[in-house]
């Protein structure tokens, strides 16, 4: 069972380093065929095009499994929902007062007219 779990892990290695040497290869190709002609620049190396993805990666690439950073939203999306999931109904009410009034243009009186209607309402509601 190890050595199957070794070959399989061998294995993978192999194809990350192939794809990552096909990789920089394709980017040396890239740049020496239009980098220098255009800014009057020297050839680079394959070596040279690895340490320029490395870079690139580094300045631009996401982190974890959302590639570049496409998907960033759904780490702060499941944190909010779940903030917002144990908050109970008052508290909830509550916030969104709080962040009406903050993010609201400065309207704030119309937004206490509404919530004390609001609170009115569920009075005579509760009562009856």
């Amino acid at each position: 069972m190890k050595r199957y779990w070794l070959f399989k892990a061998a294995k993978m290695m192999t194809l990350f380093v192939g794809m990552v040497l096909l990789a920089s290869i394709v980017v040396m190709l890239l740049w020496n065929a239009l980098i220098p002609t255009i800014f009057d620049v020297a050839p680079i190396t394959w070596i040279q095009a690895l340490g320029l993805l490395v870079l690139v990666r580094i300045l631009v690439g996401g982190r974890g499994r959302s590639g570049f950073g496409w998907r960033r939203g759904s780490h702060w999306r499941g944190r909010w929902e779940s903030k917002m999931g144990s908050m109970s109904p008052e508290e909830r009410k509550k916030w969104k007062e709080e962040a009406g009034r903050q993010f609201c243009c400065g309207d704030t009186d119309r937004m206490s007219e509404e919530s004390a209607k609001e609170d009115g309402s569920m009075e005579a509601n509760s009562e009856a």
